[in-house]
């Protein structure tokens, strides 16, 4: 399932959140190479704060199997302050708009290929808390080896730009829309039936724009 960590709940995923970071070191830095600033262990930046937003896809047994970041677009976001250059006509900005980043599955190959039941599970939560709260679109920076699969996933994605080079890897940055059409089609493609939330935020316990950084 899903489990939606905003500001207002966060101290009751503490111990989950302090894997997140451990994994995301091992992923990102260890496994895919990223030449990242932080501690040995600990993947944590400045984009990790109060009013960031966590997907968590915990499984039956209590494991956290695979994650991502949501980061509102009217502050300063990854995309905003370390990849502008990917966006043409410049950063998109909007209440309706959040950025996506940080997104991996420690069951399939830590990308975005695998279509296994936990990056299914987080693409359909990502949908219904869009929808769920009146994002539009979201905005994110990916490999441009992973661009041909998200095409095929019957998204409708919009580049922003031209392919940059980063770290060694060519990469892009692209918007997609969080459409109730394009949310049915994900499940059925990805075979998920029924919500994968495990509780459906409120406005309250998800609040967009509300705590200062």
């Amino acid at each position: 399932m899903i489990h939606v960590v905003s500001a207002l709940n966060r101290a009751e995923y503490s111990d989950y959140l302090r894997q997140l970071w451990q994994q995301r070191y091992d992923v990102f830095v260890e496994k895919m190479g990223w030449s990242l600033d932080c501690a040995k262990g600990i993947e944590r930046d400045q984009f990790d704060r109060p009013d960031t937003v966590y997907l968590l896809c915990i499984d039956d047994e209590g494991r956290l199997k695979g994650a991502m970041r949501l980061l509102p677009t009217m502050k300063p976001h990854l995309m905003s302050e370390a990849f502008p250059g990917l966006c043409a006509s410049g950063v998109p900005c909007a209440d309706s708009i959040w950025e996506v980043s940080r997104f991996y599955s420690l069951t399939g190959r830590h990308m975005l290929l695998e279509r296994d039941r936990t990056v299914s599970e987080l693409v359909c939560g990502l949908f219904e808390f869009g929808l769920m709260k009146g994002i539009e679109s979201v905005t994110c920076v990916a490999s441009m080896v992973l661009f041909p699969t998200i095409l095929k996933a019957g998204w409708n994605v919009t580049p922003l730009g031209l392919p940059a080079v980063s770290d060694g890897e060519v990469i892009l940055g692209f918007q997609i829309d969080l459409s109730s059409s394009d949310y049915l089609k994900v499940c059925e493609t990805r075979k998920i039936e029924g919500s994968v939330l495990h509780t459906a935020p409120t406005a309250e316990e998800v609040p967009l724009l509300e705590v200062a950084v």
